[in-house]
C-alpha cells in the first residue's frame, strides 16, 4: 500500500511538472523542423522569409527557365525547409550570404545590426556617415553603421531604448514590423524584375514590378538616368518586353534597364539597375537528348534543338521497332545547316519519315532537307504556308496529307492522329494510346516564365475552340487511351497530364465570364496593348502547371473572339446567353457527326495546280447543330451519357426530362428508333435549347 502510494504521489508532482512547461516547449516539439524562438523574437529564417515574401521574389524550383543559373544553396538550408525557398531567393537576390563554413545558421536569432544591414541593402536605403547618437554607438560593427546611421536618420529604425541601440540584441518581431510600416509608408519599394539577371540567355521577356501600390514605374533601357519623363511601364500596355537577338543583329548584346517607382506622398525610390547579357549565335549546332528509352512496347523518344533558334522551338524524334518519326522541322534555315544528316549520324537507327505538326516558319524550315529522300507528312490546311520553304513543285507533289483519323504503325506503337486548329489551321497531334505520350506541337504548352502566352489561338473562335478541345480530350480517353506526358513545341521538359486540364480552364473561363475571364497580353511588344488573353496560374509560383493563351482581339473591342450566330456572345452580358452543348460523350455508342467550318476555305497554288482546301472538320460535335444520330450495337439496351455545355454555369440540364448535372454520367435504356432529348437553359434563365439524339440500332 505504501508502495502504491508513492507511485502515484511520483506520477502525480510528474503530471504537475509537464503543466508549467512554458508554451514554448510545447511550439518546438509540435515542429520539429522549425524552430519558435520566445515571445517576440524572431529567427534569421523568419527574418528574411518575410522580406522575401514582401518582395515576391520567386524560388528558382518555382518556374520554368532553362537560362537561369544554377540554384545557390546553404550548406544547412534545404530547399524544402521551412522558410527554405525564401532563403534561397534572398540568397539569389545578394541580400544575404554564407558564413565562413557556408552556413546561414537559419535557427539563430537576428541582431539589430544585422537586420539593419539587410534592410538597408534590401530597400536600397543609402548608407549615412552622421552617427547615429547612442552612447553604445561604439559596439556598433564598423561594416553595419553606415546601415544603422541611414535608418536612424530616416526614423525608421530607433534604439533600443532613446540612449542605448543595443547592437548584438536578438531583434523582436514586433520592431521588425514597426521598421517595414515605416519605410513603406514613406517610401516607394524599389521597382524589381524578372527574370534574374545573372544568366546568359539568348532572349528576355523583361517584366517590372514593385511591392507599393499604385506606384508608376518609369525606366530607361539607353543608360540614361530615369525621371517622370521617362517610358512608363504596365503590365496592361507593356506587359513582359521582349529582349531578342534577330538574325540581323550581333549574336550578342547587353541590356541595362534603369528603374524608378513614383507614387504621390511617398519618397521616390532609388534607381535600380538590370544587366541582362543575351547570346545567341548566328548559327548553331544541332543538339539532342535522350529523353525516353526504347523498349518492345514504347518507342524512343529524342529532343533536338539548335541555340541559334530566337525561339528554341522543340522538334521530336519517335523511333519504335521498325521505324521512326521526325516530329516537326525546326527553325533553322534549310541552307545553313541540315537537320537530316545530322539526325543519320547521330541518332536514327531505323528509316524515318517526317511529321509537320503545324506549318508554322519555327517548326518547318528544315522540311527541304528531307523532301527528296523521305515521306513529309503536313495538313493540307498548312500546304500554303509551307511552301514559303517547300517552293519546289516536284517537292510539293511528294508531299502527303495527314488528318484526324490516321493512325502511323512504327512499330511496337501506334501513333493516333488527331487535328485540333487554333493556332494554326494545320494543327495535328500524335498519341501513343498504350502508352500515354502526346506529341502537340504549338497546341499546349508554351510554359516558359517570361515568354508567357506563345500559345496563341486566334484561327477559331473560343467558344468553338473549347469544344474542339473537349472533343480531343476524350478522343485521347477512348479505346483506353492514357494520358502521361505531352512533348509540346516551346518545352524542352514534358508537361504531366493535368496540364490538359489546366489548358481547357483557360478556355473555359472566357465563355464563363467573358470580357471578365480576359486580361491583357503578357507578350509585350508582340502585340498591341490590351491583346486578350487568358491565363490559368502563375509562370513565376507554379512551374509549368500555367497556362496562358492569346485569343482574338484587343479586350474591350468589337473583334468576333466568340460566335455571333444565331446569338451574338460577344456583347455585354452575351456570355450569359449560352444555352448549348459543348461536347457530348457516348459510352456505348457513336455519334454521327456533322462537319465543322472555323474559316473560309482557301485557294492556292501548290505542285503546278491551283487547289482549294476548307477549314473544316467532318464527323464533329456542333454546338449550334441540334439533330443528331447516335449509332448502337444490336446487342446494346443502355448507352451513357457525359454532357458538357458550353457554360458551366448553366441553370439547369435535362436528360428525356430528368435533371443532371455538368459533366454527370446519366444511363439511358435505347432502343432502335428511340429518340433522346437534351434540354438546356442557359445562365440568363432565359435562353433555351433543345437536342434531340435519335437511336440507330445497326
Amino acid at each position: 500500500m505504501l508502495r502504491s502510494l508513492k507511485k502515484s504521489k511520483f506520477f502525480l508532482m510528474l503530471l504537475i511538472a509537464v503543466m508549467l512547461l512554458p508554451s514554448s516547449f510545447y511550439a518546438s516539439t509540435q515542429n520539429e523542423n522549425k524552430k519558435v524562438l520566445k515571445g517576440d523574437l524572431m529567427t534569421k529564417a523568419e527574418f528574411v522569409g518575410k522580406i522575401s515574401t514582401y518582395f515576391a521574389w520567386p524560388h528558382p524550383s518555382d518556374y520554368n527557365d532553362i537560362w537561369k543559373a544554377p540554384l545557390k544553396q546553404f550548406n544547412d538550408v534545404k530547399t524544402t525547409d521551412p522558410y527554405g525557398k525564401e532563403i534561397e531567393a534572398a540568397y539569389e537576390e545578394g541580400i544575404i550570404s554564407p558564413d565562413a563554413e557556408g552556413n546561414f545558421n537559419p535557427d539563430s536569432e537576428i541582431s539589430r545590426q544585422d537586420a539593419a544591414v539587410i534592410l538597408a541593402n534590401v530597400f536600397k536605403i543609402t548608407e549615412s556617415d552622421n552617427a547615429a547618437k547612442f552612447s553604445d554607438y561604439d559596439s556598433i560593427r564598423p561594416d553595419a553603421r553606415g546601415s544603422v546611421n541611414a535608418l536612424v536618420e530616416w526614423s525608421f529604425m530607433s534604439g533600443r531604448t532613446p540612449d542605448l541601440f543595443k547592437p548584438n540584441e536578438p531583434i523582436k518581431r514586433s520592431e521588425v514590423d514597426q521598421i517595414f510600416n515605416n519605410i513603406t509608408s514613406k517610401m516607394v519599394t524599389p521597382v524589381q524584375a524578372l527574370p534574374k539577371q545573372n544568366a546568359v540567355a539568348p532572349r528576355r521577356y523583361v517584366k517590372l514590378y514593385t511591392p507599393t501600390p499604385g506606384a508608376t514605374i518609369y525606366y530607361t533601357t539607353d543608360g540614361s538616368e530615369p525621371t517622370t519623363s521617362s517610358k512608363i511601364y504596365t503590365v496592361e500596355t507593356t506587359g513582359h518586353i521582349n529582349e531578342m537577338l534577330n538574325n540581323n543583329q550581333l549574336p550578342e548584346r547587353t541590356v541595362v534597364y534603369k528603374a524608378i517607382a513614383v507614387k504621390d506622398g511617398l519618397v521616390t525610390s532609388p534607381v535600380q539597375t538590370f544587366t541582362w547579357h543575351l547570346y545567341r549565335p548566328v548559327i548553331d549546332e544541332f543538339q539532342h537528348k535522350l529523353i525516353k528509352e526504347k523498349t518492345n512496347t514504347s518507342p524512343a523518344i529524342y529532343q533536338l534543338y539548335n541555340d541559334s533558334e530566337s525561339v528554341r522551338p522543340m522538334a521530336w524524334y519517335i523511333e519504335g521497332q521498325e521505324e521512326g518519326i521526325l516530329f516537326d522541322a525546326l527553325q533553322t534555315r534549310a541552307d545553313a545547316k541540315n537537320l537530316k544528316e545530322y539526325i543519320d549520324q547521330n541518332i536514327a537507327n531505323k528509316p524515318y519519315s517526317v511529321v509537320v505538326g503545324h506549318s508554322h516558319g519555327d517548326h518547318m524550315a528544315q522540311a527541304p532537307n528531307f523532301a527528296k529522300s523521305h515521306d513529309i507528312y503536313v495538313n493540307e490546311r498548312g500546304w500554303a504556308s509551307i511552301s514559303s520553304v517547300l517552293n519546289n513543285p516536284e517537292d510539293q507533289a511528294k508531299v502527303k496529307n495527314i488528318d484526324e483519323g490516321d493512325i502511323i504503325d512504327i512499330g511496337g506503337s501506334k501513333l493516333y492522329v488527331y487535328a485540333l486548329p487554333g493556332h494554326d489551321h494545320s494543327d495535328i497531334i500524335l498519341q501513343d494510346k498504350e502508352n500515354g505520350l502526346i506529341f502537340a506541337s504549338d497546341i499546349y504548352g508554351c510554359t516558359r516564365a517570361g515568354s508567357a502566352d506563345n500559345v496563341a489561338v486566334t484561327g477559331v473562335r473560343t467558344d468553338l475552340f473549347l469544344s474542339l478541345v473537349q472533343q480531343t480530350y476524350a478522343n485521347f480517353k477512348k479505346d483506353n487511351g492514357k494520358i502521361t506526358q505531352i512533348f509540346t513545341g516551346h518545352d524542352e521538359s514534358a508537361l504531366e497530364a493535368s496540364h490538359l486540364g489546366i489548358y481547357e480552364a483557360a478556355v473555359q473561363q472566357v465563355i464563363d465570364k467573358g470580357e471578365a475571364g480576359i486580361t491583357p497580353t503578357l507578350r509585350g511588344n508582340n502585340d498591341a496593348p490590351n491583346s486578350r488573353t487568358t491565363i490559368i496560374g502563375d509562370m513565376w509560383k507554379d512551374g509549368t502547371n500555367w497556362i496562358a493563351i492569346k485569343i482574338p482581339g484587343i479586350k474591350g473591342d468589337n473583334t468576333e473572339y466568340l460566335t455571333s450566330s444565331p446569338i451574338n456572345y460577344n456583347g455585354q452580358d452575351g456570355f450569359m446567353k449560352y444555352s448549348v452543348l459543348s461536347n457530348i460523350e457516348i459510352e456505348g455508342g457513336e455519334l454521327v457527326g456533322k462537319t465543322v467550318q472555323w474559316a473560309e476555305p482557301r485557294s492556292f497554288s501548290w505542285a503546278g495546280n491551283t487547289i482549294t482546301v476548307n477549314n473544316s472538320l467532318s464527323n464533329k460535335f456542333d454546338p449550334w447543330s441540334y439533330d443528331y444520330t447516335i449509332e448502337v450495337p444490336k446487342s446494346q439496351d443502355m448507352i451513357t451519357l457525359i454532357p458538357s455545355t458550353m457554360s458551366t454555369n448553366v441553370k439547369s440540364i435535362r436528360i428525356n426530362g430528368k435533371k443532371v448535372d455538368y459533366r454527370s454520367r446519366t444511363a439511358v435504356p435505347v432502343s432502335d428508333g428511340s429518340v433522346i432529348t437534351i434540354d438546356i437553359i442557359a445562365p440568363d434563365k432565359v435562353t433555351t435549347s433543345t437536342y434531340t439524339f435519335s437511336v440507330d440500332k445497326n
